[in-house]
């Protein structure tokens, strides 16, 4: 995909920080979702949508679904560049891409994502509208080819389980879990054996519920071992039986170790 060919794309540089990789030195899954996060901000920033925009507004954005293939994860103290663009954004929902590269220039992930417009005092989807559209962009070009979010199912077989309590520093400013704790909270449930040894590549999520602190939610998952040998793990999150998020986390060999 050559970059000339996208349409109203906005990039950043950032440098990774000690603080945002594994005991390898490699950027974590939930901190390159901050990056992506954060990327995303200040691209609708730039456009004239800040957050004291939309707050004002009563508006802001919801992903519902990331699907994140990754090559390679940088490592600490490498400058990453980031490359976005709205592949599509009408009505109430917009679907936004990314390409993540390392240092030397190569690409290190592919990312689509999905987010809802919302109306924050009505806790409902809204319009867009026609100027927030026009800015931006209904590119169709997309970072992963004919994605449909789609997750594996469920087996029900070996399942893992355990218990928390949502935290203050799980939330965001809208008061709800930020979307990267689940994330988190998936790569926590990792077995060591392949977490020790294997490298994620490939992140799948989707958003169903919000959840708020003090809520007791139940995590349960299964480990797939898929034809190549890579490992899957399938992670979801409930509160009181409600399904609040599914986590697809895919690993292969680590060859660098």
């Amino acid at each position: 995909m050559k970059e000339k060919n996208m349409d109203k794309t906005y990039t950043e540089q950032q440098q990774i920080g000690y603080f945002e990789v594994d005991n390898n030195l490699y950027l974590t899954p939930s901190a390159l979702v901050f990056h992506l996060q954060d990327t995303a901000i200040r691209h609708s920033a730039s456009l004239g949508y800040t957050l004291d925009y939309m707050a004002e507004h009563h508006r802001g954005w919801a992903v519902v679904n990331w699907h994140i293939i990754i090559d390679h994860m940088p490592k600490c103290g490498e400058t990453i560049k980031i490359i976005t663009w709205s592949s599509k954004c009408r009505r109430m929902q917009a679907e936004r891409s990314y390409l993540l590269y390392d240092q030397a220039g190569t690409i290190a992930a592919h990312i689509a994502s999905r987010w809802i417009f919302m109306d924050l005092e009505q806790r409902k989807p809204t319009e867009i509208g026609a100027e927030m559209e026009q800015k931006y962009g209904n590119s169709e070009i997309t970072a992963i080819k004919n994605e449909k979010y789609k997750l594996p199912k469920l087996q029900k077989q070996n399942m893992t389980q355990r218990t928390f309590i949502v935290t203050r520093r799980d939330t965001d400013n809208n008061g709800h879990t930020n979307n990267v704790k689940y994330i988190e909270w998936a790569i926590d449930d990792i077995p060591d054996d392949i977490y020790n040894t294997m490298t994620v590549c490939d992140i799948r999520v989707v958003y169903r519920k919000e959840c708020y602190k003090g809520d007791a939610v139940t995590s349960k998952s299964e480990v797939h071992t898929l034809e190549n040998g890579d490992k899957e793990v399938i992670s979801f999150f409930e509160w009181n039986d409600i399904l609040l998020a599914e986590v697809v986390t895919q690993w292969k060999k680590n060859t660098a170790l």
